[in-house]
């Protein structure tokens, strides 16, 4: 093998292929085309929301000692924290370029970005696809937790049992329960910790790199007021008091579809 082809196999290429409606689908498809005869090493992501949710599994081998990257999605921040879910050394020392592709104005600029880390290279290179395809929306919110306080608000306030609280750390254990295009629990964080990745009004809540503190916290206000009224403690718990019964009714119903089933079975 020569030198030149370990400088190629050296440039990686990860390329988010957004499942969702913030980045223009033609962008998308040229990018996609442009990077079938690349030199450098490809990655293709179908979404990497969903596939972090859905098939985290699928990118323990994502990163690998020697190679440079280049990520291409959308806002670094949103990126970085959801790579951070694959808890491996490899990613958290890797040498990372992002390239946005919400704030490029043209396919003609990201081609331009790809050649740069190309530096002009020849020849191909290993071309992969990691596929996350069930047809799920991929919403549901990321934490960030360098601003995150652990206060629980939002597991207290989500009515479908997205969030998991414990006494030092909230997670977000069941993604898919989420509802669609609903990201309440994020405008009423009090220190705007949580980014919905497929927000399409942008923003911190959209995980914008940069964060207006003051403007968000009026924000916040007027948001608290219209979702919670003047009573925040008292509306907080009638919506946890809500959550128990939609629990409750949810287990019945499964239950029920359980025993019907079983009864179906036993008159064949």
């Amino acid at each position: 093998m020569t030198d030149e082809t370990n400088t190629q196999l050296y440039r990686h290429i990860i390329f988010c292929n957004c499942g969702g409606e913030r980045i223009q689908p033609g962008l998308l498809s040229g990018i996609g085309d442009y990077l079938i005869n690349s030199p450098a090493k490809v990655t293709v992501l179908s979404d990497l929301c969903g596939v972090t949710a859905k098939r985290k599994e699928a990118l323990s081998d994502l990163f690998n000692a020697g190679e440079e990257y280049l990520i291409l999605g959308c806002y670094p921040r949103t990126m970085n924290l959801l790579l951070d879910q694959i808890n491996e050394q490899e990613w958290k020392s890797a040498k990372v370029k992002h390239v946005n592709l919400l704030e490029l104005s043209s396919e003609e600029e990201a081609i331009g970005e790809i050649n740069g880390f190309i530096d002009g290279h020849e020849g191909t290179a290993p071309h992969n696809e990691i596929i996350e395809n069930s047809g799920w929306p991929s919403w549901y919110p990321v934490i960030d937790y360098s601003r995150c306080t652990s206060c629980g608000q939002c597991a207290d306030f989500c009515l479908f049992g997205v969030y998991d609280k414990s006494e030092t750390r909230i997670n977000v254990n069941n993604p898919a329960g989420c509802k669609i295009n609903c990201p309440a629990c994020a405008r009423i964080c009090p220190v705007t910790a949580i980014i919905f990745p497929k927000y399409k009004n942008g923003g911190a809540i959209g995980g914008s790199d940069e964060i207006d503190e003051q403007a968000e916290h009026l924000r916040q206000a007027i948001d608290i007021e219209s979702l919670l009224g003047s009573n925040i403690y008292n509306a907080i718990e009638k919506r946890k008091i809500k959550r128990q019964s939609i629990i409750r009714e949810e287990a019945m119903k499964k239950a029920l579809t359980e025993r019907d089933n079983a009864l179906n079975d036993n008159e064949i």
